[in-house]
């Protein structure tokens, strides 16, 4: 399911958005390997050798994560899911293929699927203006934060999933480290309440 389901594509490299300095412009192109992953309905894990998912809720005092690593150096794709409430922590071991999990043995919840292969098109970030960007002099360690929004699709759909009070905002970030690391944030808070979304991709 394309949650941000926006028309178009990038624009060219002659071509500045308005939304964007030039420096920002290119700086977002070293992306290019989150943002074609994030566009994909069907996940194609070719070139990866390891993918995270993970979802964080805080409501109140309560805190639940429920996370997925999965190993792609294999043909079979396996890995783990953990689900951590408080200091209670159980996991088991599942598979991956075409999109689903298939788990060794009997855990609720189940992961949310819709965030395991979450699709965001290009076109939202280019709708996003971007609050700042950091890239280390010393390693390879770059990252964008885009300004928080309370409009999109995106917000609107996730607002809903979580159901999540009205003052809530969504805050991106995008992460590259070490060469083959990229990352996405998508943070919706209030004041009582945080859902934080990250996957990771790790190329080989």
């Amino acid at each position: 399911m394309t949650i941000a389901s926006m028309n178009g594509c990038r624009l060219d490299d002659y071509t500045v958005p308005k939304n964007r300095t030039r420096e920002q412009y290119d700086f977002e192109g070293t992306f290019e390997p989150m943002f074609k992953f994030l566009e994909q309905e069907k996940k194609d894990f070719t070139g990866l050798k390891g993918y995270i998912s993970h979802v964080y809720i805080k409501h109140g005092d309560e805190v639940k994560k429920y996370s997925v690593d999965l190993d792609i150096t294999q043909s079979d794709i396996k890995g783990d899911y953990t689900i951590t409430i408080g200091d209670k922590e159980e996991s088991v071991p599942v598979t991956y293929s075409n999109g689903k999990l298939t788990y060794s043995s009997e855990i609720t919840p189940l992961f949310d699927e819709e965030i395991l292969n979450l699709v965001v098109q290009r076109d939202h970030f280019a709708s996003l203006d971007v609050k700042e960007t950091f890239k280390s002099a010393e390693t390879e360690l770059r990252d964008i934060i885009y300004q928080p929004e309370n409009h999109s699709e995106l917000f609107k759909h996730l607002k809903n999933k979580y159901d999540m009070p009205e003052d809530t905002t969504c805050r991106i970030r995008i992460k590259h480290s070490s060469g083959t690391i990229y990352g996405i944030s998508i943070q919706m808070k209030s004041k009582d309440m945080v859902v934080q979304i990250d996957l990771m991709i790790f190329k080989q």
